[in-house]
């Protein structure tokens, strides 16, 4: 097989975020507080929960796709709303990022990534990004573990309306590089969004479980594949 497509979040680095945790939200707290809203920690936790409800349940009314994708800045610009402000586009973006930074716990490149990516090449293989994420924050960290521009393409949800397991997310990906079902691999870290999605739409899983570069052997015997 040529054509490796990965997932990014605990297959490629590893992350963990709490966002139900009130020390992650002390600078929002404060980013309201300096534009005239009054808003404790717990009060936007419930917030942004209930943000997220409201985004995707509209969105499973309106959305063309089976598993439609949310803007995570209409959270906040629901959240800003609740407390009586309105924020800019730049600022709701701005939010989103100060309070993803506050929420991570753990994250960074698993090891031997950027190897196994040097071998997969070596062997004429195509990489391919595929990823549920929110484009806003996730180029950032894209760039600060060293992978922005290490792929041939890449899609993240956050752009496209849709998300993992949605064959459409698929579609997009195979349709806007001309991929080739019969050569294409899905490789990630979750069996139902990377496994299934991929299975739905006719190409080939590995699970990655413990990161890509844990299954370092699995991959190369693929690429060897003629």
């Amino acid at each position: 097989m040529k054509t490796f497509i990965f997932d990014l979040y605990n297959t490629l680095a590893e992350i963990h975020t709490d966002e139900h945790d009130v020390k992650s939200w002390t600078s929002i707290v404060r980013y309201f507080a300096e534009r005239g809203a009054a808003a404790d920690e717990k009060t936007l936790i419930e917030l942004y929960d209930k943000g997220w409800d409201r985004h995707l349940s509209e969105l499973a009314r309106s959305s063309e796709y089976e598993y439609p994708e949310g803007d995570i800045c209409e959270v906040y610009r629901y959240m800003a709303e609740s407390v009586g402000i309105k924020l800019t586009a730049a600022e709701l973006r701005e939010c989103a990022v100060i309070a993803r930074r506050a929420s991570l716990r753990t994250f960074g490149l698993f090891d031997g990534i950027k190897e196994l990516f040097a071998e997969l090449r070596g062997y004429g293989a195509k990489l391919y990004l595929l990823s549920n994420a929110q484009s806003v924050f996730t180029v950032d960290e894209l760039k600060e573990i060293g992978l922005y521009g290490e792929f041939d393409g890449m899609l993240l949800s956050s752009d496209h309306g849709c998300r993992k397991p949605d064959r459409a997310y698929f579609g997009i990906l195979f349709d806007k590089y001309k991929l080739d079902k019969s050569d294409a691999v899905m490789v990630g870290d979750d069996p139902e969004n990377d496994g299934k999605g991929a299975r739905d739409f006719g190409i080939a899983f590995v699970l990655a479980d413990g990161g890509a570069a844990a299954h370092r052997n699995e991959l190369i015997a693929l690429a060897e594949r003629a």
